[in-house]
């Protein structure tokens, strides 16, 4: 399992959103981690651009390294704990990848690859199987793990960011075989793995199975943006709660703890979000009811909305969505939904139990049921918690 603390929080700087590594400010990574650690959140998850530490097959950049150990150190010096990315990532419609991982003549529907900030000719090569994918994967794990396995900074490594959304696997076994394969340099040094999926492998029958990853991974964490659950006939909260429970379950091992990592973004006039004091009060919901679930830690999806001028380019020209999902505001200004993420982060943090639900479930069966067994889940779990006190384990009820 991944130790405490549980509360966490993804980084990207307000002036370059997922592209920090592009123009590296170490000055104000500083002072933006100096900022969260104000605010008391002591983990802290950051991604690690694909294109930018491997812009060719042959190595590492080595610039890439040093910039990413003065962010370690920034993050030892202030008590922080700091999970990198690695691999495929999901940022709406886009995904960031070296040229070289490119087909110019293979474009994908609906997915854009950008590679040094632009979007690519074509559609990224098979991640999970494709032999060029697996040697690139293999050569950068060999290297992180060479130069920073064991580093007291590094709480454990995301293996992706909702990864399936951006390359959807072709066979229900290549996710469970590329984490192992992709894991394997920095397991074999002992150091711990999550990987990040997306609401969508709950929700749609896509070649993810939870129970193929578990055995390669220390925790499966999943994606929501509570706003898009709304289908399910249950509060913003109540329906991040059953994901999460139903995760546990899907699963299929209880040593693998499951999170969420939750987007709860600002509302824009004739645009996509929550209404910030809802949010907040989601939020709050949420993080008291983490033990009442077994979920194993919650992460806020975006410390700061970034400036309006990202709106320009890809990803944000077409998830717009994406620029609003901060705790606090691009200049610095906290919202309402920073402080639920700052006082839960302060309050002594615990471990808790897996309660995954329903008792039962024929896995095969839901997939193949979807969306209709997913309805049917929910409003079983709304009956059952109708039945009791809300803030109560099921245990105490």
């Amino acid at each position: 399992m991944i130790d405490e603390p549980q509360v966490a929080v993804d980084y990207q700087p307000a002036a370059t959103g997922p592209f920090l590594w592009q123009a590296f400010d170490a000055a104000r990574v500083s002072a933006d981690l100096e900022a969260i650690s104000r605010a008391g959140i002591r983990l802290i998850r950051v991604g690690l651009a694909w294109d930018s530490f491997m812009p060719d097959a042959r190595a590492v950049d080595p610039r890439r390294i040093a910039e990413l150990g003065l962010l370690l150190r920034a993050a030892a010096e202030r008590s922080l704990r700091i999970i990198p990315v690695l691999f495929l990532q999901a940022h709406g419609d886009c995904v960031l990848l070296p040229r070289r991982a490119v087909l110019r003549d293979r474009a994908r529907p609906g997915l854009r690859v950008l590679s040094d900030g632009l979007p690519e000719p074509g559609g990224p090569r098979d991640p999970w199987t494709d032999t060029l994918m697996l040697e690139l994967a293999d050569r950068w794990a060999r290297r992180m793990a060479e130069e920073l396995a064991g580093h007291p900074a590094i709480a454990a490594w995301d293996l992706g960011d909702d990864p399936a959304s951006a390359v959807r696997p072709r066979r229900i076994a290549d996710l469970g075989s590329w984490a192992e394969i992709a894991g394997a340099p920095l397991r074999e040094r002992g150091d711990r793995l999550v990987i990040t999926l997306g609401a969508d492998d709950l929700r749609v029958p896509r070649g993810v199975r939870l129970s193929a990853l578990a055995p390669h991974v220390d925790r499966i964490d999943i994606a929501v943006r509570p706003e898009r659950l709304r289908d399910l006939g249950l509060t913003e909260a109540s329906a991040c709660l059953l994901l999460g429970e139903l995760a546990q379950r899907l699963v299929g091992d209880r040593t693998i703890p499951v999170g969420l990592a939750v987007a709860l973004p600002s509302p824009r006039e004739g645009g996509t979000g929550i209404d910030e004091r809802l949010a907040a009060s989601v939020a709050d919901q949420l993080l008291a009811r983490r033990s009442e679930s077994g979920l194993a830690g919650l992460r806020a999806a975006a410390w700061t909305d970034l400036v309006a001028r990202l709106g320009e380019r890809a990803p944000f020209d077409r998830a717009p969505w994406l620029l609003r999902g901060g705790l606090i505001r691009a200049a610095g200004e906290a919202k309402p939904l920073l402080s639920p993420w700052s006082r839960a982060a302060r309050a002594d943090p615990h471990a808790v139990s897996p309660r995954p639900w329903p008792p039962r479930l024929d896995v095969e069966d839901f997939y193949a049921g979807l969306p209709g067994s997913l309805l049917d889940l929910a409003a079983m779990w709304g009956r059952e918690q109708a039945d009791h006190p809300a803030i109560l384990d099921r245990g105490e009820a």
